[in-house]
């Protein structure tokens, strides 16, 4: 890569915090001068503003996406002894939530077009300790919400959804978070909506889960009672600080969501002809909000290799399956059960994303692209 030519990363969060950094400044400040430290009125107000957005009736803050899950599983009742079917195709988090639970989780393989957890291997591994599915709207690409509710609905189980890469993303209509029992928002800053450090959120229409979250992530403690509790729980709240800001970059969500589906639409078209498996388009109801850009390659790795040459962003996501992780090594869980997830771990990679992007670097991505695999073909 030559000095006058910028790199292009595959996030850019610094561009979006320098437009929004006067904003962020005086509500972060604000946020402390009033000395409401946790629980405040920028808690609360947040709360409000993002179970309007996904049309919900709650919106439960908490520390992180890994903990909204653990706390919505503990709400929904889930506990030792318990299964909790997911996918094998996921950040860690989704399954350490679940342990933490003291549920043992089971794998389902993954849709190889969609890469979201495959509905007719989930219905193979219900047995009598299943207490709940666990989707992951991967990239986010919506799971197929219809088939799963018919499926939990048809066999009394709850339906947990993890909704860190997929704000503002729909199923069947609906925005994700508020189609199962609970949706559960990360808010890691290089998430479509990010914080400035860690925080997430649970959403739901269920008005006694509801409030086991809020008690949960309050050390269990009871409703509007001081030092007596319901529940045990742990101290897994959101800070007033990064409430505030995460309101300061609410109302600028559905515009940025925009900016990331036309640059997927700019890289549908650049990318035409080349020998790459481009992200599906989703069925009527359905619209994906793109955390990521992902394409299925082949020869990935001298792909990822070539585009690092010239100065481009990309990153895998997930190479490393969650049945091969070594903290899930005692299990001893067999690779060639999960052929679909073991096959997109060799070939996906996702490309720079993020709403700032402009056509002429989603062009550039894409000529570069196209450049490997034509260098390819003449060897």
């Amino acid at each position: 890569m030559t000095d006058d030519i910028k790199p292009i990363p595959l996030f850019n969060l610094k561009e979006q915090y320098e437009h929004l950094k006067p904003q962020i400044h005086e509500a972060a400040l604000e946020a402390l001068d009033s000395m409401h430290w946790l629980l405040g009125p920028q808690t609360q107000q947040f709360e409000e503003e993002f179970a309007r957005l996904i049309g919900v009736k709650h919106c439960i803050s908490c520390s992180s996406g890994a903990s909204a899950i653990q706390i919505a599983l503990k709400a929904a009742g889930i506990s030792e002894g318990d299964e909790v079917i997911t996918t094998p195709f996921t950040f860690i988090a989704t399954t350490s939530s679940i342990s933490l639970t003291g549920a043992k989780f089971v794998f389902a393989d993954i849709d190889p077009r969609t890469y979201n957890i495959d509905v007719q291997d989930v219905e193979r591994k219900i047995t009598k300790r299943t207490k709940a599915i666990l989707p992951v709207h991967l990239y986010g690409y919506p799971a197929n919400m219809d088939a799963i509710m018919h499926l939990a609905n048809e066999h009394g189980l709850k339906v947990i959804e993890d909704c860190a890469q997929a704000h503002l993303s729909m199923a069947d209509g609906v925005m994700v978070g508020g189609i199962g029992d609970a949706g559960c928002f990360s808010f890691y800053p290089s998430k479509n909506l990010g914080a400035c450090g860690d925080a997430g959120c649970i959403t739901t229409n269920d008005d006694e889960l509801a409030d086991a979250c809020r008690s949960l992530r309050h050390s269990g403690r009871a409703k509007d009672k001081a030092y007596e509790y319901d529940l045990e729980g742990s101290t897994l709240r959101m800070d007033e600080v990064q409430a505030a800001i995460l309101r300061v970059k609410l109302p600028h969500l559905a515009d940025w969501t925009e900016q990331r589906r036309k640059a997927a639409a700019w890289y549908a078209e650049g990318l035409s002809g080349v020998p790459v498996v481009l992200p599906p388009t989703p069925p009527a109801g359905y619209e994906q909000s793109f955390y990521v850009y992902t394409i299925r390659a082949e020869k990935r790795d001298e792909l990822q290799a070539y585009l690092k040459e010239r100065g481009i962003g990309s990153a895998v996501y997930y190479p490393v399956p969650l049945y091969k992780q070594p903290a899930y090594k005692h299990l001893n869980l067999n690779p060639e059960d999960f052929p679909e997830a073991e096959k997109a771990a060799k070939e996906v990679l996702s490309i720079p994303m993020f709403p700032e992007i402009t056509e002429e670097q989603v062009a550039r991505v894409c000529e570069t692209i196209r450049a490997f695999y034509e260098q390819d073909a003449t060897v």
